[in-house]
């Protein structure tokens, strides 16, 4: 049906009806924000917490969502080139994430075409743009559906894991089973998009934008090790929310730079990235 309302007229990715479809979304999500604040202002009253302690935590929330909210407005950037302004808004204004999405929507448009530029190069049609579209949010929605279905099942028995101790080679005290889950879960994605960047260097050694992915990693690791020595050795704990984005956005600067001197100075450019910077600019036109 999407497919078909799209493909009615003639399809553009920064229709209006796009930019009507944010817009509608946007209300919901800030009416809804709204609902809960002031719900809890007034459950605060209640109970009778002093309004500069409410003040307080209101502008410590406000504060502590700019930079957080930086990898959204990141993640919409980046997927602007491909999929136009409007569809990367709605999606990261409400649950999703720059490297689930950007994946989704390479693997469906290699799928598709073959690759993302040979996608943009012979022209993206609405049923394209729906495809990915349907592919990047059913995907995303199954964690939001199965906490909803599922969460009070099992939610107790991951409240006893977390209590819960494995022995540290006869060492006292040993790790917490949930805390340990938790690190090996992360360090494994972790591994992933390192595999991943490798991967794509491997494949085109000779050109400077097989190595991006591999520098955004480097990057990131390093500014988020340099961040968490500031949090625990010089007690920078207000850093602690901020540790992410920072990295990201240090990271994708360090990237553009170096796009930019390739662009500049003629180095090595796989012909993918510059179909796909070509496809880019006439679709921003």
């Amino acid at each position: 049906m999407f497919a078909s309302i799209l493909g009615a007229h003639e399809f553009h990715l920064d229709d209006p009806i796009m930019f009507a479809l944010y817009g509608i979304v946007l209300a919901f999500i800030i009416a809804l924000c709204l609902y809960y604040m002031l719900t809890a202002m007034k459950r605060a009253k209640q109970l009778g917490i002093d309004k500069a302690k409410i003040k307080k935590v209101i502008s410590t929330s406000a504060t502590f969502s700019i930079l957080p909210g930086l990898g959204i407005a990141l993640g919409v950037v980046t997927l602007v080139g491909t999929l136009g302004v409007a569809f990367p808004a709605i999606r990261l204004s409400v649950v999703g994430s720059l490297q689930y999405e950007t994946q989704m929507a390479d693997g469906t448009a290699t799928a598709i075409a073959g690759s993302m530029a040979d996608l943009m190069k012979k022209g993206m049609t609405a049923q394209d743009f729906a495809t990915i579209a349907m592919i990047m949010t059913m995907a995303i929605c199954t964690g939001g559906i199965e906490t909803l279905l599922f969460y009070r099942l099992y939610q107790p028995k991951i409240g006893k894991l977390m209590t819960k101790t494995a022995s540290a080679g006869g060492k006292s005290g040993g790790i917490n089973i949930g805390d340990l889950v938790f690190q090996a879960m992360f360090i494994g994605m972790v591994i992933g998009y390192l595999a991943m960047s490798i991967g794509t260097l491997t494949k085109a050694v000779e050109f400077i934008d097989s190595y991006y992915n591999f520098i955004a990693v480097l990057v990131a690791m390093g500014v988020m090790y340099l961040c968490e020595l500031l949090i625990n050795k010089a007690g920078w704990k207000w850093l602690d929310s901020f540790s992410t984005p920072i990295s990201m956005l240090i990271a994708m600067i360090v990237v553009g730079i170096i796009s930019f001197c390739a662009s500049k100075y003629g180095w090595a450019l796989s012909t993918d990235v510059k179909d796909a910077a070509e496809a880019a600019i006439g679709l921003l036109a």
